[in-house]
């Protein structure tokens, strides 16, 4: 049994391994797109009937609403109507002139009909706009009907009831309109007035009533027509039966709540907000079939179907499509990967049978892992060499950035040993011409002593010796200010490019500082410097960084852009614009080539090689306004044209005016 249970399994395998990707798709598809389907056809169709039918019975309670204002309405304005024809003057007169008729008891009453009307009631034009009752009486002050006035020929005659017991009764309230029902069951709206608009408590001297029986054919007359087959029913709140329905052929008088709900929607509420009386409790239901709610839910639901299936086979189709598409490319996929093998690994050709594309590669691939695996040994064995080899590269380079740091701050501390040789030399002048004048003025006030001792000293030597002191002390203290002048501007120049400290400092101040330090390097040669700084810009930076690249800039020009030129230019401007530093510095020297002002921040290049240039200077001045100054520097310059240098960086404050 166990033997023949793995033929089977084996069996099995054998066929499911040759059955092709694009069979099992299509199983696979059929199967969960069929159960996809079901289900989401039931959830679509359960939610798009709820979301429908709470739509729809919105729609239905405002219709509802509707019917209920349009009763309400009709109430109202016959409320209206009555108290407007009790104020009427002919109303008045006619009753005043009835006082005497009404004096002996009543006899038959007066019964008016559609063609002879009332003279008491207004015109046919006026009564257009009038509520029309059915039944308008006229009584006397002991509330006894005098003349009765029915608008319609056929229209039921009031019974004894109503205007014996009920009207008299209603009369005796002080509300003037009331719902109330007689023994067999009929509700009336019965709405009265004293004349003048009186109540019926307060002693009139006549009474206007109209009656209108709440029965079917009231309904009819002022039901709207929704777009759905509503109907509008009255239904007694004791007996929860139907006592008035719009269309009595499908809801009949009689029907109880229960019944109706079984196939009806119902929207209504009773009359508990009307502000008169109500003997009989009375709920105004506005009624929709529930098969046409379903049937319209089912229309919906079915065209939804429709469309949905349209889009799953149409998706369907694409999806068969892309997995055949797929399968032929995993088969050419799988042919290239074997010549692959054979080619690179130099393994034996095997040929790619018919069945599941996807199992066959998998076999392919464990066939070609296998072989990798072997080669990866070999592959670690160089890869463990090369890791060596970038060690060794990676110490080279470590050695070579901080020689190239090392150079930096050598080229900074041998710019730094420049100058001061420059202002010693610039030194040397005003104190050798200082000690000149005091030894001479020495010499001469050894020469007057003597004399004075010897007793030969005269008047015009007195005065000469004058002279020579006024002449001498003046020319020593023009050569010590200068030298003092010298001294203090090294002094801060030196500090701040030492010790590199931020603070506030004012930009023209520090630029004529530089200025003065490179002056040993300027006076040998006709070059100009214009300066172009406003006087009271104040910078919260580092003053030494700026002085190292002004001076650097100048070095420059001398040593490369004014190179065989004698009467060169050299304009610095600087100005503020949206709280940031604008430096400009610009020469008319000789410019450089494209190709060298791509590479003029590189460290180590220069074009001055042999004349002694380090190639330091300008990488110098990109790390100080990149990383000190935290700004940005741009070069622009042409062979012939000059160079120009623009540097943007933040004033670290507002400008004091």
């Amino acid at each position: 049994m166990s033997g023949t249970g793995s033929g089977l399994r084996g069996l099995g395998e054998r066929l499911w391994r040759r059955t092709t990707l694009t069979t099992k798709a299509l199983l696979v598809s059929v199967s969960m797109g069929g159960t996809f389907w079901f289900l989401a056809d039931w959830w679509q169709t359960v939610q798009i009937t709820q979301i429908f039918r709470q739509e729809q019975l919105k729609g239905l309670e405002i219709q509802a609403q509707h019917d209920r204002i349009l009763f309400d309405g009709y109430i109202r304005k016959q409320e209206q109507s009555v108290r407007l024809i009790s104020f009427l003057t002919v109303f008045s007169e006619w009753v005043e002139a009835a006082q005497n008729r009404w004096t002996i008891p009543p006899g038959d009453t007066t019964r008016w009909v559609a063609e002879m009307r009332p003279e008491w009631l207004p015109p046919q034009s006026v009564m257009r706009g009038l509520v029309a009752a059915p039944h308008i009486l006229l009584l006397d002050k002991q509330k006894r009907l005098r003349e009765i006035y029915e608008q319609e020929e056929g229209t039921p005659s009031l019974s004894r009831e109503i205007l014996e017991t009920l009207l008299p009764r209603m009369l005796a309230s002080d509300e003037s309109t009331h719902i109330l029902a007689d023994s067999k069951g009929t509700t009336y709206l019965i709405n009265a007035s004293g004349v003048n608009g009186q109540r019926p408590t307060i002693g009139s001297k006549a009474f206007l009533v109209f009656v209108v029986a709440l029965d079917n054919d009231f309904l009819t007359m002022f039901q709207t027509r929704p777009n759905l087959n509503s109907i509008v029913a009255l239904i007694n709140g004791d007996s929860n039966q139907v006592f008035a329905s719009s269309q009595p052929e499908r809801v009949q008088v009689g029907w109880s709540l229960e019944q109706l709900q079984k196939d009806y929607e119902l929207f209504g509420k009773r009359f508990l907000d009307y502000n008169f009386s109500i003997d009989v409790p009375v709920y105004f239901a506005t009624l929709v079939p529930k098969d046409d709610i379903n049937r319209i839910s089912s229309s919906i639901v079915a065209s939804e179907r429709r469309q949905r299936a349209m889009s799953y086979g149409a998706l369907a189709a694409v999806f068969f499509s892309l997995v055949l598409l797929m399968t032929r490319r995993l088969l050419h996929f799988a042919e290239g990967m074997i010549d692959a093998a054979v080619t690179e690994l130099q393994l034996p050709r095997q040929d790619v049978v018919s069945g599941d594309q996807l199992m066959i590669m998998g076999e392919r691939f464990q066939w070609m892992i296998r072989e990798i695996v072997q080669s990866r040994s070999r592959e670690a064995e160089r890869q463990d060499e090369l890791q060596a080899s970038n060690e060794a590269l990676q110490r080279t380079l470590t050695m070579v950035k901080e020689t190239q740091a090392q150079l930096v701050e050598s080229e900074k501390m041998a710019s730094l040993g420049n100058l001061v040789a420059g202002i010693a030399h610039e030194i040397n002048t005003p104190v050798g011409s200082g000690v000149t004048a005091a030894s001479y003025l020495r010499q001469e006030s050894q020469r007057c002593a003597a004399q004075f001792a010897s007793g030969t000293l005269r008047k015009s030597d007195l005065d000469h010796y004058f002279q020579d002191v006024v002449d001498s002390t003046q020319m020593i203290l023009q050569n010590l200010n200068r030298a003092a002048e010298l001294v203090r501007s090294f002094k801060q120049v030196a500090v701040d490019r030492s010790h590199e400290q931020q603070r506030l400092f004012n930009l023209h101040e520090c630029i004529q500082q530089t200025l003065v330090s490179l002056r040993p390097h300027l006076k040998k040669t006709h070059h100009t410097v214009t300066v172009r700084c406003p006087e009271v810009l104040e910078v919260n930076s580092f003053p030494g960084a700026f002085s190292q690249i002004l001076s650097n800039f100048i070095i420059n020009s001398l040593m490369h852009g004014f190179r065989d030129i004698a009467d060169g230019e050299i304009i610095v401007q600087a100005e503020i614009q949206e709280e940031d530093i604008l430096f400009r510095y610009s020469d008319n020297g000789h410019g450089m080539e494209e190709q060298d002002r791509q590479r003029i921040f590189e460290p180590f290049f220069t074009t001055a090689r042999g004349r002694g240039g380090s190639g330091l200077g300008m990488h110098i001045v990109y790390n100080l306004v990149t990383q000190t100054l935290q700004g940005t520097i741009q070069c622009t310059s042409s062979p012939g044209r000059g160079t120009l240098h623009e540097i943007r960086f933040p004033s670290g404050l507002e400008l004091y005016p």
